[in-house]
């Protein structure tokens, strides 16, 4: 269990309320099929209430805390990793966590990678950078929401890689170089991990109804 560092009368709404929503978009063109990279957006809304006269109906507004993204690059005779040593095109860090995977000479990924990883024969997911509002970090939230967003999009990859809050409470793993901090999503331990941080978020939505029945002020 993550132990929030900040209390939680602090929190700004109900954990429970919190939803991702998943975007990613393509040209229409057979370039982009092609390159064989799939772009992610990860945006983090928190749903509240908005205070109506009695009797009428009841609103809810969206608001905008935080989002994660992601790169997930397909395995197969579609994708090549040059692109990402251009710096002009794509950030170097992605380059680097891609490359040090994949193995240039041979095609493929790296045997240390093959060896490391349960099911070495899928596609590789890349979380790339998360962002939250400081109103709602110290409560745990980040690998809470890094955890739910890497489940939903994982499915076929044979590993995660990242080079942002390698957070061990969501299964990342630090393995030698040049491979990195790696998830592996066929191994028990971190499907156990996901299972724990679920039960972080129900813990700290408990705690926080339980703030509200002791009388705290609900934030507008």
């Amino acid at each position: 269990m993550i132990s929030p560092k900040r209390s939680v009368d602090d929190l700004p709404g109900d954990p429970r309320r919190l939803n991702l929503e998943y975007r990613s978009w393509h040209f229409v063109s057979s370039e982009g099929d092609r390159q064989g990279l799939d772009e992610w957006h990860v945006s983090v809304w928190a749903n509240r209430f908005l205070d109506r006269p009695k009797w009428s109906a009841t609103k809810t507004v969206q608001d905008d805390i935080g989002s994660m993204r992601f790169f997930r690059l397909r395995m197969d005779d579609r994708f090549s990793p040059f692109p990402f040593a251009d710096a002009e095109s794509y950030d170097t860090g992605l380059s680097n966590l891609v490359l040090g995977v994949y193995d240039l000479g041979g095609g493929g990924y790296r045997q240390e990678f093959r060896d490391a990883m349960t099911c070495p024969d899928g596609d590789l997911l890349v979380l790339f950078d998360v962002r939250l509002e400081e109103a709602w970090r110290g409560f745990g939230l980040g690998p809470i929401l890094a955890s739910e967003a890497i489940w939903h999009l994982a499915d076929g990859c044979s590993a995660v890689a990242t080079g942002t809050h390698p957070w061990e409470s969501v299964g990342f793993r630090r393995h030698v170089s040049p491979l990195g901090h790696l998830l592996d999503p066929g191994s028990g331990e971190a499907r156990a991990l996901r299972d724990e941080r679920r039960r972080d978020l129900d813990a700290l939505a408990d705690a926080y109804r339980e703030s509200l029945r002791r009388g705290r002020p609900r934030r507008p």
